[in-house]
């Protein structure tokens, strides 16, 4: 009989929200057991599309999204049209996002995974066990203990059926259908937005060239979605229409059929893969329940039209991380967990809400409701004044935030030098809690006692800025930043948001606050249930149809 895996985290679910989460955890210290049903790694595409806000955790991670082969760089705009082929919008996704990266990028999946499973496996704190499926949970006052069974599909010449793992927390990063949400018994807000798209993945002989790569076809008789797939592949999404089945359209002769127009068969690419999804936009009322806890589709779902389903896993992995960390280690307490949910809930609402909005731009069958909408969009175009104002960036709530109008907001990353070395900001200066100011005097602005704080607790003190200073900002992005920001200093949490940002004078007050919330578990504002209202705004996007 085999004896228990005995860990600080067992992780179910190693897709790349676990593996992310798995390497964040070993490389602070942790011993961890990722437990994967699957008994290989899925071996079909699935995301395709990551910001600049994810390829930063990735450059943290070790994969520089600029370089490596998995990754292919966006520089163009993603652009709606309607049945005509006219266009109704235009998301300018050129150049470098806030957080130094290309604003858009696109890969293919089980690549990135095998990238991330290498990075792993090169840490002796992770063990991976494929192909065991976590069937019972016992929670005691210091930890959990999970069953898990071995897959008959697995290969393996175990002759055990059954194995235990037993871990302080587990996270269940399980998907959509996640067990470990179940085991929770959490209610699910589902905000109705549901339709059928049929993925096609492929891989032409040839490279192919469209202008831009990225658009959606707004037409209302088929509505379609062609984008990259990863470097030498090809996406394409039908939305199923009222006179079609599920079963009729996931087939490979129909596969074909769809993507026939653009000149692509049997003899000239390879078909990865097709399969009917349901699109839907929901989260998770709690991601905590005592040492159970929540990350990535477990939590949350949303239509896939701004790319930012696997973005929004990775995140979760950011956020909680550095909160297991603390907890773990004895520095903070177990409520430090309670505002993991509500601070990444608010975030996440944001993206799920834009994508329906989009969604609900895309989807519109009616040829008159089309008309109208094409209308009205194509007026914003031409004249933006028309259009809805934009909104706020997805931001943090609640939680580790200070009172700075831009607390919880994701901090720029911009290329710095320091003595001899020159790079991004977290290349130079490394991860954790930062203190950044433009005055060369941060350091004597805090208390003896607040300096010791800050030494236990690995909070990096830095300046930036010209001349004399500790770090040269080479492109002015921190002078302009800061000019935003109206004040002197920035306190930068380990996953990049900001934390606070004060004048000099007040530096040691926001610090002994952060280190109030950091040992009391700080104060986790309530998620709101979605309202009618909430939903309505949903279709903000939609409101140029008039």
């Amino acid at each position: 009989m085999h004896q228990t895996v005995e860990v600080d985290v067992v992780l179910v679910g190693y897709g790349p929200v676990g593996q992310y989460l798995s390497l964040q955890l070993a490389r602070q210290g942790w011993s961890v057991a990722a437990v994967e049903r699957w008994p290989s790694f899925y071996p079909l595409p699935r995301a395709v599309h990551l910001d600049d806000e994810v390829a930063r955790l990735l450059q943290r991670a070790g994969i520089r999204p600029d370089t490596n082969p998995v990754i292919d760089p966006y520089d163009d705009f993603y652009t709606w049209r309607n049945a005509d082929m006219e266009d109704l919008l235009r998301l300018d996704w050129r150049g470098k996002g806030r957080c130094g990266w290309n604003t858009a990028n696109f890969f293919h999946q089980p690549d990135l995974e095998r990238e991330l499973h290498s990075l792993v496996q090169a840490e002796e704190k992770v063990q991976v066990f494929h192909g065991w499926e976590v069937v019972g949970t016992a929670e005691d006052e210091s930890g959990v203990t999970l069953t898990a069974r071995r897959m008959q599909e697995s290969v393996t010449s175990d002759p055990e059926d059954t194995r235990t793992f037993r871990g302080r927390y587990v996270v269940g990063a399980d998907g959509a259908n996640s067990f470990v949400r179940r085991q929770m018994g959490v209610e699910v807000h589902d905000l109705g937005f549901e339709f059928d798209w049929l993925i096609v993945d492929l891989v032409p002989d040839e490279p192919m060239t469209f202008d831009p790569p990225a658009w959606q076809w707004c037409n209302p008789t088929n509505p379609t979605t062609v984008v990259p797939g990863g470097p030498g592949r090809r996406r394409w999404e039908f939305m199923r229409m009222p006179e079609e089945t599920i079963e009729q359209m996931n087939t490979p002769e129909y596969a074909w059929g769809r993507v026939a127009e653009w000149g692509l068969t049997p003899e000239n690419a390879r078909l990865e893969k097709h399969a009917v999804y349901t699109f839907r936009a929901q989260w998770a009322d709690s991601w905590r329940q005592g040492r159970l806890i929540l990350a990535g589709d477990a939590a949350h779902l949303m239509p896939p039209f701004a790319g930012q389903g696997m973005c929004a896993g990775l995140r979760d992995g950011a956020n909680l991380g550095w909160r297991l960390d603390r907890v773990l280690s004895g520095a903070s307490p177990d409520a430090l967990l309670d505002s993991y949910g509500p601070e990444r809930t608010s975030h996440v609402r944001y993206f799920i809400n834009f994508s329906m909005g989009l969604g609900h731009v895309i989807c519109i069958s009616d040829p008159e409701v089309a008309a109208g909408r094409d209308a009205g969009m194509k007026a914003a175009l031409e004249d933006p004044s028309l259009a809805p104002p934009p909104e706020a960036p997805p931001h943090l709530e609640g939680g580790v935030l200070g009172f700075h109008p831009a607390a919880g907001y994701i901090t720029p990353q911009g290329r710095v030098s320091h003595v001899a070395t020159t790079g991004l900001f977290d290349d130079v200066v490394g991860y954790g809690w930062t203190v950044l100011s433009t005055r060369p005097e941060v350091v004597h602005a805090v208390s003896p006692d607040m300096r010791q704080w800050l030494e236990e607790n690995g909070v990096t003190v830095r300046t930036v800025g010209g001349e004399g200073l500790d770090l040269q900002d080479l492109d002015g992005t921190y002078r302009d930043w800061f000019a935003e920001l109206e004040t002197e200093v920035a306190v930068i949490r380990p996953d990049f948001y900001l934390y606070d940002a004060v004048p000099l004078a007040g530096l040691d007050q926001t610090l002994q606050r952060l280190r109030e919330q950091l040992a009391g578990g700080a104060v986790a504002t309530p998620a709101a249930t979605p309202t009618e209202g909430e939903v309505a705004a949903a279709d903000a996007v939609a409101e140029v149809a008039g």
